[in-house]
Protein backbone atom coordinates (compact mmCIF):
# COMPACT_ATOMS: atom_id res chain seq x y z
CA UNK A 1 0.00 0.00 0.00
CA UNK A 2 3.19 2.31 0.50
CA UNK A 3 4.21 1.69 -2.54
CA UNK A 4 1.02 2.53 -4.59
CA UNK A 5 0.30 5.56 -1.66
CA UNK A 6 3.34 7.69 -1.07
CA UNK A 7 4.70 10.82 -3.26
CA UNK A 8 8.51 9.70 -1.94
CA UNK A 9 9.87 7.74 -4.76
CA UNK A 10 12.15 5.85 -2.47
CA UNK A 11 9.21 4.80 -0.82
CA UNK A 12 7.43 3.47 -4.08
CA UNK A 13 10.34 1.45 -4.66
CA UNK A 14 10.75 -0.11 -1.84
CA UNK A 15 10.59 -3.96 -1.61
CA UNK A 16 9.92 -3.83 -5.50
CA UNK A 17 13.20 -2.91 -7.33
CA UNK A 18 15.68 -5.60 -6.96
CA UNK A 19 19.23 -4.72 -5.97
CA UNK A 20 20.86 -7.38 -8.57
CA UNK A 21 18.97 -8.54 -11.19
CA UNK A 22 21.69 -11.57 -11.48
CA UNK A 23 21.99 -12.36 -7.98
CA UNK A 24 18.04 -12.04 -7.94
CA UNK A 25 16.30 -12.64 -4.57
CA UNK A 26 16.29 -14.87 -1.96
CA UNK A 27 13.66 -15.39 0.64
CA UNK A 28 14.55 -17.52 3.60
CA UNK A 29 13.85 -18.95 6.90
CA UNK A 30 15.46 -17.40 9.73
CA UNK A 31 16.28 -19.49 12.53
CA UNK A 32 14.30 -17.76 14.93
CA UNK A 33 11.27 -18.66 12.51
CA UNK A 34 10.53 -15.74 10.57
CA UNK A 35 11.06 -15.01 6.61
CA UNK A 36 14.06 -12.71 6.02
CA UNK A 37 14.10 -11.25 1.82
CA UNK A 38 16.99 -10.58 0.26
CA UNK A 39 18.17 -8.72 -3.01
CA UNK A 40 15.19 -5.92 -2.66
CA UNK A 41 15.71 -2.03 -2.52
CA UNK A 42 14.78 -0.37 0.94
CA UNK A 43 13.51 3.11 1.57
CA UNK A 44 15.22 3.37 4.73
CA UNK A 45 12.35 5.46 5.77
CA UNK A 46 11.68 5.18 9.36
CA UNK A 47 8.74 7.92 9.94
CA UNK A 48 6.57 5.81 6.67
CA UNK A 49 7.27 2.79 5.92
CA UNK A 50 6.54 -0.24 8.27
CA UNK A 51 9.23 -3.02 7.43
CA UNK A 52 11.86 -0.68 7.29
CA UNK A 53 11.10 1.21 10.78
CA UNK A 54 10.84 -2.20 12.64
CA UNK A 55 14.37 -2.96 11.54
CA UNK A 56 15.63 0.40 12.06
CA UNK A 57 13.61 0.90 15.95
CA UNK A 58 15.11 -2.44 16.26
CA UNK A 59 18.74 -1.39 15.71
CA UNK A 60 18.49 1.83 17.18
CA UNK A 61 16.96 0.87 20.61
CA UNK A 62 19.31 -1.73 20.88
CA UNK A 63 22.19 0.80 20.62
CA UNK A 64 20.91 3.24 22.80
CA UNK A 65 19.53 0.91 25.23
CA UNK A 66 23.30 -0.57 24.99
CA UNK A 67 24.09 3.68 25.93
CA UNK A 68 21.89 3.83 28.57
CA UNK A 69 22.77 1.07 30.53
CA UNK A 70 26.37 1.84 30.43
CA UNK A 71 25.40 5.01 31.91
CA UNK A 72 23.60 3.27 34.63
CA UNK A 73 26.36 0.97 35.11
CA UNK A 74 28.77 4.01 35.79
CA UNK A 75 26.75 6.13 38.11
CA UNK A 76 25.07 8.17 36.33
CA UNK A 77 20.90 8.29 36.57
CA UNK A 78 18.70 8.67 33.48
CA UNK A 79 15.29 10.67 33.32
CA UNK A 80 12.09 9.69 30.80
CA UNK A 81 10.88 12.96 29.61
CA UNK A 82 7.50 13.02 27.34
CA UNK A 83 6.96 16.35 25.75
CA UNK A 84 3.62 17.18 24.31
CA UNK A 85 1.63 20.30 22.47
CA UNK A 86 -2.33 21.19 22.92
CA UNK A 87 -3.76 20.56 19.48
CA UNK A 88 -6.93 19.95 17.50
CA UNK A 89 -8.95 18.73 14.87
CA UNK A 90 -8.13 21.65 13.06
CA UNK A 91 -4.53 22.50 13.54
CA UNK A 92 -1.81 21.98 11.02
CA UNK A 93 0.56 18.70 11.72
CA UNK A 94 3.42 20.75 9.71
CA UNK A 95 2.99 23.48 11.49
CA UNK A 96 2.89 22.03 14.73
CA UNK A 97 6.24 19.99 13.37
CA UNK A 98 7.96 22.85 12.88
CA UNK A 99 6.80 24.50 16.05
CA UNK A 100 8.33 21.01 17.75
CA UNK A 101 11.08 20.49 16.04
CA UNK A 102 12.31 23.77 13.67
CA UNK A 103 12.69 23.91 9.59
CA UNK A 104 14.75 24.72 6.80
CA UNK A 105 15.87 28.85 7.20
CA UNK A 106 15.05 29.75 4.01
CA UNK A 107 16.39 32.97 1.78
CA UNK A 108 14.57 35.36 0.35
CA UNK A 109 14.20 33.53 -2.93
CA UNK A 110 12.85 30.30 -1.07
CA UNK A 111 16.02 28.75 -1.37
CA UNK A 112 17.41 26.66 1.63
CA UNK A 113 20.53 28.17 3.69
CA UNK A 114 23.67 26.33 4.02
CA UNK A 115 26.08 26.71 6.99
CA UNK A 116 30.19 26.01 5.87
CA UNK A 117 30.06 22.38 5.71
CA UNK A 118 27.13 22.70 2.66
CA UNK A 119 24.27 21.09 5.42
CA UNK A 120 20.66 23.41 5.41
CA UNK A 121 20.67 26.10 8.32
CA UNK A 122 17.72 25.53 9.97
CA UNK A 123 14.81 27.79 12.20
CA UNK A 124 14.82 26.28 15.83
CA UNK A 125 12.07 24.62 17.22
CA UNK A 126 10.80 24.40 20.74
CA UNK A 127 13.16 21.19 21.49
CA UNK A 128 16.52 22.84 19.99
CA UNK A 129 15.71 26.15 22.60
CA UNK A 130 15.23 23.93 25.02
CA UNK A 131 18.84 22.90 24.87
CA UNK A 132 20.61 26.10 24.55
CA UNK A 133 18.33 28.36 27.14
CA UNK A 134 20.96 30.14 29.35
CA UNK A 135 18.49 29.30 32.57
CA UNK A 136 19.50 25.70 31.46
CA UNK A 137 22.50 25.74 29.64
CA UNK A 138 24.33 28.45 31.69
CA UNK A 139 26.89 30.92 30.11
CA UNK A 140 30.07 31.17 29.65
CA UNK A 141 33.48 33.13 30.88
CA UNK A 142 33.49 36.32 28.57
CA UNK A 143 36.66 38.75 27.79
CA UNK A 144 35.72 42.20 26.60
CA UNK A 145 38.52 44.60 25.29
CA UNK A 146 38.98 47.83 23.62
CA UNK A 147 41.06 50.56 22.99
CA UNK A 148 42.05 53.49 24.72
CA UNK A 149 43.13 56.96 23.39
CA UNK A 150 46.32 56.34 24.47
CA UNK A 151 47.10 53.24 21.79
CA UNK A 152 46.54 50.73 25.12
CA UNK A 153 43.76 47.79 25.22
CA UNK A 154 42.06 47.30 28.10
CA UNK A 155 39.89 44.37 28.86
CA UNK A 156 36.78 43.51 31.41
CA UNK A 157 35.65 39.70 32.05
CA UNK A 158 32.65 38.07 32.68
CA UNK A 159 32.46 35.38 34.86
CA UNK A 160 30.94 31.93 33.76
CA UNK A 161 27.43 31.39 35.32
CA UNK A 162 26.17 27.76 35.90
CA UNK A 163 23.01 26.77 34.78
CA UNK A 164 20.36 24.08 35.95
CA UNK A 165 21.79 21.43 33.84
CA UNK A 166 25.36 21.73 35.48
CA UNK A 167 23.33 21.03 39.43
CA UNK A 168 21.63 17.88 37.74
CA UNK A 169 24.74 16.87 35.79
CA UNK A 170 23.75 16.86 32.33
CA UNK A 171 25.54 14.97 29.83
CA UNK A 172 23.05 14.51 26.57
CA UNK A 173 19.66 13.35 25.89
CA UNK A 174 18.08 11.09 23.00
CA UNK A 175 14.90 12.02 21.56
CA UNK A 176 12.47 9.22 19.76
CA UNK A 177 9.70 11.19 17.96
CA UNK A 178 6.26 9.48 17.52
CA UNK A 179 3.10 10.65 15.77
CA UNK A 180 -0.64 9.40 16.58
CA UNK A 181 -3.92 9.99 14.70
CA UNK A 182 -7.05 10.41 17.03
CA UNK A 183 -10.85 10.18 15.80
CA UNK A 184 -11.66 13.52 18.48
CA UNK A 185 -8.34 15.58 18.33
CA UNK A 186 -6.56 15.13 14.78
CA UNK A 187 -2.77 14.36 14.23
CA UNK A 188 -1.06 14.26 17.85
CA UNK A 189 2.92 14.58 17.50
CA UNK A 190 5.07 14.45 20.62
CA UNK A 191 8.43 13.21 21.46
CA UNK A 192 10.03 11.05 24.34
CA UNK A 193 13.67 11.90 25.93
CA UNK A 194 15.98 9.92 27.65
CA UNK A 195 18.17 12.38 29.21
CA UNK A 196 21.80 11.66 30.81
CA UNK A 197 22.36 13.26 34.05
CA UNK A 198 24.45 12.49 36.79
CA UNK A 199 27.51 13.33 35.11
CA UNK A 200 30.80 15.60 35.89
CA UNK A 201 31.81 17.10 33.13
CA UNK A 202 34.95 18.68 31.54
CA UNK A 203 33.56 20.87 28.91
CA UNK A 204 30.83 21.15 27.54
CA UNK A 205 28.42 17.93 26.84
CA UNK A 206 29.09 18.38 22.96
CA UNK A 207 32.89 18.85 23.21
CA UNK A 208 33.44 17.61 26.84
CA UNK A 209 34.80 14.77 28.69
CA UNK A 210 32.80 13.31 31.92
CA UNK A 211 35.43 13.03 34.71
CA UNK A 212 32.80 11.30 37.52
CA UNK A 213 29.19 10.67 38.25
CA UNK A 214 26.90 11.34 41.36
CA UNK A 215 23.60 11.50 42.64
CA UNK A 216 21.59 14.92 41.80
CA UNK A 217 19.31 15.61 44.87
CA UNK A 218 15.94 15.48 44.85
CA UNK A 219 15.39 19.29 45.03
CA UNK A 220 17.86 20.02 41.76
CA UNK A 221 15.87 17.48 39.68
CA UNK A 222 12.73 19.44 40.93
CA UNK A 223 13.57 22.70 40.09
CA UNK A 224 14.52 21.14 37.05
CA UNK A 225 11.87 19.64 35.75
CA UNK A 226 9.71 22.89 37.09
CA UNK A 227 11.74 24.79 34.72
CA UNK A 228 11.33 22.18 31.73
CA UNK A 229 7.33 22.84 32.53
CA UNK A 230 7.33 26.64 32.49
CA UNK A 231 9.88 26.78 29.71
CA UNK A 232 7.93 24.05 27.40
CA UNK A 233 4.76 25.92 28.06
CA UNK A 234 6.05 29.94 27.80
CA UNK A 235 7.96 28.93 24.11
CA UNK A 236 5.23 27.02 22.26
CA UNK A 237 2.79 29.92 23.47
CA UNK A 238 5.34 32.14 21.78
CA UNK A 239 5.14 30.36 18.80
CA UNK A 240 1.23 30.23 18.87
CA UNK A 241 -1.16 30.58 21.85
CA UNK A 242 -2.99 27.35 20.17
CA UNK A 243 0.19 25.40 21.06
CA UNK A 244 0.95 25.78 25.05
CA UNK A 245 0.39 22.70 26.97
CA UNK A 246 -1.39 22.65 30.00
CA UNK A 247 0.72 23.48 33.28
CA UNK A 248 -1.63 22.32 35.63
CA UNK A 249 -4.49 19.93 36.20
CA UNK A 250 -7.71 20.00 38.33
CA UNK A 251 -9.34 16.32 37.45
CA UNK A 252 -9.12 14.76 40.55
CA UNK A 253 -7.14 11.48 40.80
CA UNK A 254 -5.78 12.10 37.55
CA UNK A 255 -2.47 10.31 37.00
CA UNK A 256 -0.43 14.03 36.11
CA UNK A 257 -0.51 14.59 40.05
CA UNK A 258 -2.11 17.98 39.28
CA UNK A 259 0.99 18.98 36.63
CA UNK A 260 -0.47 19.07 33.33
CA UNK A 261 -0.05 16.58 30.38
CA UNK A 262 2.41 19.14 28.60
CA UNK A 263 5.61 17.50 30.45
CA UNK A 264 5.96 14.44 32.48
CA UNK A 265 9.54 13.22 33.93
CA UNK A 266 10.54 9.72 35.27
CA UNK A 267 13.55 8.97 36.88
CA UNK A 268 15.67 5.54 36.22
CA UNK A 269 18.57 4.98 38.66
CA UNK A 270 18.56 0.91 38.00
CA UNK A 271 19.75 -1.54 35.66
CA UNK A 272 16.70 -3.52 36.59
CA UNK A 273 14.61 -1.31 34.30
CA UNK A 274 16.21 -2.15 30.59
CA UNK A 275 13.03 -3.54 30.07
CA UNK A 276 11.26 -0.17 30.19
CA UNK A 277 14.14 1.79 28.51
CA UNK A 278 13.41 -0.47 25.77
CA UNK A 279 9.52 0.12 25.82
CA UNK A 280 10.19 3.43 25.91
CA UNK A 281 12.31 3.73 22.74
CA UNK A 282 10.37 1.55 20.96
CA UNK A 283 7.59 3.05 19.67
CA UNK A 284 4.69 2.74 16.55
CA UNK A 285 6.22 -1.00 15.87
CA UNK A 286 2.81 -2.64 17.28
CA UNK A 287 4.37 -4.67 19.88
CA UNK A 288 3.04 -4.68 23.18
CA UNK A 289 5.03 -4.22 25.99
CA UNK A 290 6.34 -6.57 28.52
CA UNK A 291 4.41 -6.77 31.84
CA UNK A 292 7.24 -5.96 33.74
CA UNK A 293 7.52 -2.76 31.64
CA UNK A 294 3.76 -1.95 32.26
CA UNK A 295 4.20 -2.57 36.21
CA UNK A 296 7.01 -0.04 35.63
CA UNK A 297 5.00 2.88 34.10
CA UNK A 298 2.22 2.04 36.38
CA UNK A 299 4.32 3.08 39.13
CA UNK A 300 6.55 5.50 37.91
CA UNK A 301 4.30 7.86 36.25
CA UNK A 302 0.49 6.37 35.06
CA UNK A 303 -0.19 9.70 33.43
CA UNK A 304 3.55 9.18 30.88
CA UNK A 305 2.19 5.65 29.62
CA UNK A 306 -0.88 6.48 28.11
CA UNK A 307 1.40 8.91 26.23
CA UNK A 308 4.33 6.91 25.15
CA UNK A 309 2.78 3.99 24.20
CA UNK A 310 2.36 4.29 20.66
CA UNK A 311 3.67 0.87 20.07
CA UNK A 312 0.79 -0.69 21.99
CA UNK A 313 -1.64 1.92 20.01
CA UNK A 314 -3.12 -1.28 18.00
CA UNK A 315 -6.25 -1.85 19.92
CA UNK A 316 -8.19 1.39 20.39
CA UNK A 317 -11.08 0.59 17.46
CA UNK A 318 -12.57 4.04 16.49
CA UNK A 319 -10.48 6.07 18.39
CA UNK A 320 -6.83 6.17 17.38
CA UNK A 321 -4.42 5.42 14.76
CA UNK A 322 -1.25 5.11 14.85
CA UNK A 323 0.13 6.41 10.56
CA UNK A 324 0.88 2.94 9.81
CA UNK A 325 -2.66 1.98 10.46
CA UNK A 326 -3.49 3.73 8.03
CA UNK A 327 -2.15 1.81 5.65
CA UNK A 328 -3.57 -1.22 7.17
CA UNK A 329 -7.12 0.40 7.05
CA UNK A 330 -6.69 1.32 3.29
CA UNK A 331 -5.30 -2.51 2.64
CA UNK A 332 -8.15 -4.02 3.99
CA UNK A 333 -10.98 -2.02 2.36
CA UNK A 334 -8.98 -1.75 -0.90
CA UNK A 335 -7.13 -4.68 -1.27
CA UNK A 336 -8.80 -7.23 0.88
CA UNK A 337 -12.19 -6.15 0.33
CA UNK A 338 -13.27 -6.10 4.34
CA UNK A 339 -16.29 -4.42 5.13
CA UNK A 340 -15.15 -0.65 6.29
CA UNK A 341 -17.33 -1.05 9.34
CA UNK A 342 -14.87 -3.59 10.40
CA UNK A 343 -11.52 -2.67 9.61
CA UNK A 344 -9.32 -1.54 11.94
CA UNK A 345 -9.81 2.22 12.54
CA UNK A 346 -11.73 4.85 11.32
CA UNK A 347 -12.02 7.39 8.15
CA UNK A 348 -13.02 6.60 4.54
CA UNK A 349 -10.45 5.64 1.83
CA UNK A 350 -10.30 9.32 0.31
CA UNK A 351 -9.65 11.04 4.50
CA UNK A 352 -7.15 7.95 4.86
CA UNK A 353 -5.05 9.12 2.04
CA UNK A 354 -5.74 12.91 2.76
CA UNK A 355 -4.17 12.38 5.99
CA UNK A 356 -1.45 10.38 4.71
CA UNK A 357 -0.36 12.91 2.55
CA UNK A 358 -0.68 15.42 5.25
CA UNK A 359 1.69 13.31 7.19
CA UNK A 360 4.60 12.39 4.56
CA UNK A 361 4.36 16.27 3.60
CA UNK A 362 5.10 17.14 7.30
CA UNK A 363 7.78 14.50 8.15
CA UNK A 364 9.72 14.05 4.67
CA UNK A 365 13.45 14.73 5.81
CA UNK A 366 12.81 14.54 9.73
CA UNK A 367 14.64 12.52 12.25
CA UNK A 368 12.53 10.33 14.46
CA UNK A 369 15.39 9.25 16.74
CA UNK A 370 18.65 11.64 17.74
CA UNK A 371 21.49 11.60 20.15
CA UNK A 372 22.65 15.27 20.99
CA UNK A 373 26.36 16.07 20.24
CA UNK A 374 28.72 13.97 22.31
CA UNK A 375 26.40 11.75 24.46
CA UNK A 376 27.81 8.83 22.18
CA UNK A 377 31.30 9.29 23.16
CA UNK A 378 30.31 9.73 26.47
CA UNK A 379 28.57 6.09 26.36
CA UNK A 380 31.73 5.08 23.95
CA UNK A 381 29.58 3.78 21.02
CA UNK A 382 29.99 5.27 17.25
CA UNK A 383 27.76 5.78 14.77
CA UNK A 384 25.19 8.99 14.05
CA UNK A 385 21.66 9.14 13.22
CA UNK A 386 21.67 10.13 9.53
CA UNK A 387 18.98 7.88 6.96
CA UNK A 388 22.38 6.41 5.72
CA UNK A 389 22.89 4.46 9.26
CA UNK A 390 18.86 3.75 8.96
CA UNK A 391 20.09 2.07 5.42
CA UNK A 392 22.86 0.16 7.17
CA UNK A 393 20.66 -1.59 9.82
CA UNK A 394 17.66 -2.28 7.35
CA UNK A 395 20.40 -3.98 5.25
CA UNK A 396 22.88 -5.47 7.68
CA UNK A 397 19.91 -6.52 9.78
CA UNK A 398 18.89 -9.15 6.98
CA UNK A 399 23.27 -10.28 6.04
CA UNK A 400 23.16 -10.45 9.77
CA UNK A 401 20.77 -13.14 10.50
CA UNK A 402 21.16 -16.48 10.56
CA UNK A 403 18.85 -18.89 8.09
CA UNK A 404 18.07 -22.16 7.77
CA UNK A 405 17.07 -22.46 3.77
CA UNK A 406 15.08 -20.59 1.81
CA UNK A 407 14.53 -20.04 -2.52
CA UNK A 408 16.13 -18.22 -4.55
CA UNK A 409 13.73 -15.87 -7.47
CA UNK A 410 14.82 -14.56 -10.48
CA UNK A 411 13.53 -11.07 -11.24
CA UNK A 412 11.05 -12.25 -13.09
CA UNK A 413 9.83 -14.63 -10.63
CA UNK A 414 9.71 -12.26 -7.83
CA UNK A 415 7.93 -9.62 -10.24
CA UNK A 416 5.10 -12.33 -10.68
CA UNK A 417 4.99 -12.51 -6.79
CA UNK A 418 4.87 -8.29 -6.56
CA UNK A 419 2.34 -7.88 -9.10
CA UNK A 420 -0.27 -10.15 -7.33
CA UNK A 421 0.15 -9.05 -3.84
CA UNK A 422 1.64 -12.69 -2.85
CA UNK A 423 4.63 -11.81 -0.99
CA UNK A 424 3.01 -12.39 2.23
CA UNK A 425 1.51 -16.22 1.23
CA UNK A 426 4.76 -16.60 -0.35
CA UNK A 427 6.55 -15.95 3.05
CA UNK A 428 4.48 -18.57 5.23
CA UNK A 429 5.35 -20.86 2.46
CA UNK A 430 9.09 -20.47 3.22
CA UNK A 431 8.78 -20.09 7.20
CA UNK A 432 6.89 -23.91 7.70
CA UNK A 433 9.89 -24.73 4.87
CA UNK A 434 7.85 -25.78 1.92
CA UNK A 435 10.74 -24.59 -0.05
CA UNK A 436 9.70 -27.30 -3.33
CA UNK A 437 6.08 -25.23 -3.39
CA UNK A 438 7.43 -22.06 -3.60
CA UNK A 439 7.66 -22.94 -7.82
CA UNK A 440 4.29 -24.26 -7.73
CA UNK A 441 2.96 -21.20 -6.28
CA UNK A 442 5.19 -19.18 -8.79
CA UNK A 443 3.63 -20.85 -11.58
CA UNK A 444 0.11 -20.86 -11.22
CA UNK A 445 0.48 -17.01 -10.63
CA UNK A 446 1.48 -17.05 -14.61
CA UNK A 447 4.89 -17.30 -13.79
CA UNK A 448 7.67 -19.85 -14.62
CA UNK A 449 8.22 -22.35 -11.72
CA UNK A 450 11.67 -22.86 -13.04
CA UNK A 451 12.66 -19.43 -12.24
CA UNK A 452 12.89 -20.47 -8.58
CA UNK A 453 15.00 -22.74 -6.88
CA UNK A 454 16.15 -23.71 -3.85
CA UNK A 455 19.39 -22.72 -1.48
CA UNK A 456 20.88 -24.48 1.44
CA UNK A 457 21.71 -22.89 4.58
CA UNK A 458 25.34 -22.59 3.24
CA UNK A 459 24.58 -21.34 0.10
CA UNK A 460 22.48 -18.18 1.82
CA UNK A 461 25.26 -17.85 4.50
CA UNK A 462 27.90 -17.12 1.27
CA UNK A 463 25.66 -14.29 -0.02
CA UNK A 464 25.29 -13.04 3.28
CA UNK A 465 28.70 -12.69 3.74
CA UNK A 466 29.46 -10.88 0.68
CA UNK A 467 26.85 -8.25 1.09
CA UNK A 468 28.06 -7.67 4.54
CA UNK A 469 31.39 -7.01 3.10
CA UNK A 470 29.68 -4.59 0.59
CA UNK A 471 27.85 -2.99 3.16
CA UNK A 472 31.14 -2.24 6.11
CA UNK A 473 32.67 -0.35 3.44
CA UNK A 474 30.06 1.92 2.10
CA UNK A 475 29.67 2.70 5.36
CA UNK A 476 33.10 2.94 6.12
CA UNK A 477 33.75 5.31 2.83
CA UNK A 478 30.54 7.28 4.12
CA UNK A 479 32.09 8.26 7.64
CA UNK A 480 35.46 9.17 6.26
CA UNK A 481 33.27 11.14 3.75
CA UNK A 482 31.26 12.90 6.26
CA UNK A 483 34.45 13.47 9.05
CA UNK A 484 36.09 14.90 6.35
CA UNK A 485 33.39 17.28 5.54
CA UNK A 486 32.73 18.40 9.38
CA UNK A 487 36.54 18.99 10.42
CA UNK A 488 37.02 21.30 7.11
CA UNK A 489 33.84 22.94 8.19
CA UNK A 490 35.72 23.10 11.71
CA UNK A 491 38.60 24.37 9.89
CA UNK A 492 37.12 27.39 8.25
CA UNK A 493 35.55 28.24 11.33
CA UNK A 494 38.70 28.12 13.07
CA UNK A 495 40.71 30.15 10.36
CA UNK A 496 38.14 33.51 10.16
CA UNK A 497 37.95 33.68 13.22
CA UNK A 498 41.60 34.48 14.07
CA UNK A 499 41.84 38.00 14.71
CA UNK A 500 42.85 40.85 12.65
CA UNK A 501 46.05 41.93 15.01
CA UNK A 502 48.34 38.81 14.19
CA UNK A 503 51.33 39.67 12.51
CA UNK A 504 52.02 37.94 9.10
CA UNK A 505 54.24 35.79 10.92
CA UNK A 506 51.76 35.34 13.44
CA UNK A 507 49.21 34.31 11.05
CA UNK A 508 51.52 31.67 9.17
CA UNK A 509 51.98 29.93 12.27
CA UNK A 510 48.25 30.11 13.66
CA UNK A 511 47.24 28.69 10.47
CA UNK A 512 50.03 26.01 10.63
CA UNK A 513 49.00 25.08 14.06
CA UNK A 514 44.80 24.77 13.11
CA UNK A 515 46.00 22.88 10.11
CA UNK A 516 48.14 20.46 12.01
CA UNK A 517 45.32 20.16 14.39
CA UNK A 518 42.63 18.91 11.74
CA UNK A 519 45.31 16.48 10.65
CA UNK A 520 45.59 15.16 14.05
CA UNK A 521 41.77 15.06 14.60
CA UNK A 522 41.47 13.13 11.29
CA UNK A 523 43.80 10.59 12.07
CA UNK A 524 42.79 10.05 15.70
CA UNK A 525 39.13 9.90 14.54
CA UNK A 526 40.10 7.02 11.36
CA UNK A 527 42.28 5.32 14.24
CA UNK A 528 39.63 2.44 16.55
CA UNK A 529 39.48 3.17 20.58
CA UNK A 530 39.03 -0.22 22.52
CA UNK A 531 35.44 0.16 24.32
CA UNK A 532 35.43 -0.81 28.23
CA UNK A 533 33.14 -3.80 28.96
CA UNK A 534 29.76 -2.64 30.92
CA UNK A 535 27.16 -4.58 32.21
CA UNK A 536 24.15 -4.48 29.89
CA UNK A 537 21.44 -5.85 32.99
CA UNK A 538 21.92 -6.69 36.31
CA UNK A 539 22.69 -10.16 35.39
CA UNK A 540 25.61 -8.81 34.08
CA UNK A 541 25.48 -9.49 30.20
CA UNK A 542 28.37 -8.07 28.40
CA UNK A 543 27.23 -5.40 26.52
CA UNK A 544 27.33 -5.28 22.87
CA UNK A 545 27.65 -2.38 20.06
CA UNK A 546 24.94 -2.68 16.98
Amino acid sequence: MLNRLSKIDACKGCGVRILDPETGVIVARSTRGYAVTIGLVRCGRIWFCPECSASIRRGRTEELKTGALRWIAQGGILAVVVLTARHNRTTELARLASALWGEPKLDARGEPVLDRSGKPRRVPGAYQRMLTDPAFYGRPEAVSWWERKDGSFGHSVRPAVPGIRHKVGYAGMVRASEVTRSQANGYHPHMNLLVFLGGTLDGTPAKGTVTGYFDPTADDLEAWEDWLRDFWAATLKKMDPEFEPSTDCEIRDCKCKGKGHGVMVTIVRSADDAALIEYLTKVQDGKPPADSVTADLDAATGAAMETVRADNKTGRGRKSMTPFQILYRLWDIEVRGTNPRLAEGYGRPDQLRAWWAEYEDAFAGRRAIEWTRGLRGHVHLVGDDSEEGDLEFVYAGAAKEPLTGGVVLTGDAYGTVERTDAEKEMEDVVVREFYDSVGDMVGSLGGRADHVRIATAEELADVQAAMLERLQSKAAKRRAEALMLKLRGELADALEALPDTLTPAELKTAHTKLHADFLRQLIAAQTPTPIPAQPTSASETPATTP
